[in-house]
């Protein structure tokens, strides 16, 4: 048998070419494995921002109103239901029904302008199709895990149970939501709401937002009420999340101000400081919570309203601006409202401040809208001129 060290040459300079050659190797193998990273690296991200754009369609619209803004809610949806997820929906009832429904799928939605160069292939709505001019292009953004979704709703099971079933991490944010509607004023929570309260957590869980609602016993009925949250007590607000134990709250004030119009605040506190708020006038509640959780959640394709001044009639701020101060109750804000309402029945609510309410009235000019507060005996018309937003400056004084 060979000897096998016979093979290495006795010589210094065999050790040293065999050494020089290793020393090649182990270059030529680490460059192999980098370049090999590399690629998989590259084709990992590839992999994922295909995945995300799969779930963000673009629509031509003709205009930004709710019935072009539906339509398009409706083609997207319908074209990630074709595309990505073929099978999801076998029964074509249940498909209808999730298409006529696609805006509770909808995590986010923006406009930008419409661009003749590169949007004239784009799918558009039928009121494009048949020949309006596109106004914009509307970006709609679904949940990446919208399979998932669909098949806790289409279970058997309710989309609450369902919701509840599926493993999240423990509730963090209070959400305390208000509603006046009908000159009836309630919380949601407890048994009251829940078909907006698992929306509420679906729309949230896609925005990285988790919530709990208060259970509406006995104790929190003690500690706050509707009219707390909508007028930002905060002294009643900082007490119920010490019963909670969590220092991240969540109110929203919604009042129905016509069949066709919600007017919503947001305002999100951590540890006692407002870190956002947020003033919508939308057509639909669903409408309201889409933008105002896909903004507070930070996901980048949120829109703000301010974007929209002046592009549609729901964020439309024309008209005079009227601020009226000492309002502390939901009783003295419906005496105030029914006294302007009088006067000018165009007159909308605009924005809830502790303490105030800012009012609009968008077919008013300034002059005929003054003289007509200074004869009413609830107001006393402070000051006119651009004040938080409004063009004159009232207190409240119909105690």
């Amino acid at each position: 048998m060979a000897n096998l060290y016979s093979v290495v040459p006795s010589d210094r300079s065999g050790v040293a070419a065999l050494v020089a050659n290793w020393a090649r190797f182990s270059a030529f193998l680490a460059a192999r494995m980098l370049a090999v990273v590399i690629c998989l690296i590259g084709l990992s991200s590839a992999v994922l921002a295909q995945g995300a754009a799969d779930f963000k369609i673009e629509v031509l619209v003709a205009d930004q109103a709710q019935e072009q803004r539906s339509s398009a809610y409706w083609l997207a949806l319908d074209r990630v239901l074709r595309r990505n997820m073929p099978d999801a929906i076998s029964d074509s009832d249940q498909r209808a029904t999730v298409l006529r429904q696609a805006s509770r799928y909808v995590q986010s939605f923006r406009y930008r302008r419409f661009d003749t160069t590169t949007d004239t292939g784009r799918l558009a709505t039928r009121k494009v199709r048949d020949g309006a001019a596109p106004e914009s292009v509307i970006i709609v953004t679904f949940p990446a895990d919208l399979e998932n979704i669909l098949r806790q709703q289409l279970a058997p099971a309710s989309v609450a149970d369902a919701t509840q079933q599926v493993s999240q991490p423990a509730p963090d944010i209070l959400a305390l939501i208000a509603v006046d509607q009908e000159a009836t004023q309630f919380l949601i929570g407890g048994k009251r709401g829940r078909k907006f309260q698992s929306r509420m957590a679906q729309l949230g869980a896609t925005n990285s937002l988790v919530f709990q609602f208060p259970a509406l016993d006995r104790a929190d009925k003690q500690l706050v009420s509707a009219a707390d949250v909508l007028f930002d007590q905060t002294d009643k607000l900082d007490a119920i999340m010490s019963r909670y134990q969590t220092d991240r709250r969540l109110t929203a004030a919604l009042f129905r101000l016509s069949e066709q119009v919600w007017q919503s605040e947001w305002r999100y506190v951590v540890a006692g400081q407002t870190v956002q708020t947020l003033n919508l006038n939308t057509s639909t509640l669903d409408e309201a919570l889409v933008t105002a959780l896909a903004e507070l959640g930070g996901s980048g394709t949120g829109y703000r309203a301010d974007n929209y001044l002046g592009q549609s009639s729901a964020f439309t701020r024309s008209g005079v601006g009227l601020r009226v101060e000492n309002v502390n109750s939901i009783d003295e804000y419906q005496r105030v409202l029914a006294a302007l309402k009088k006067i000018e029945p165009s007159l909308v609510t605009e924005a809830l401040e502790p303490g105030a309410i800012v009012f609009r009235a968008p077919q008013a000019t300034l002059s005929n809208f003054q003289q007509s507060i200074a004869r009413l005996s609830e107001l006393t018309l402070l000051s006119t001129g651009a004040v938080a937003g409004a063009d004159l400056v009232a207190q409240f004084v119909g105690r």
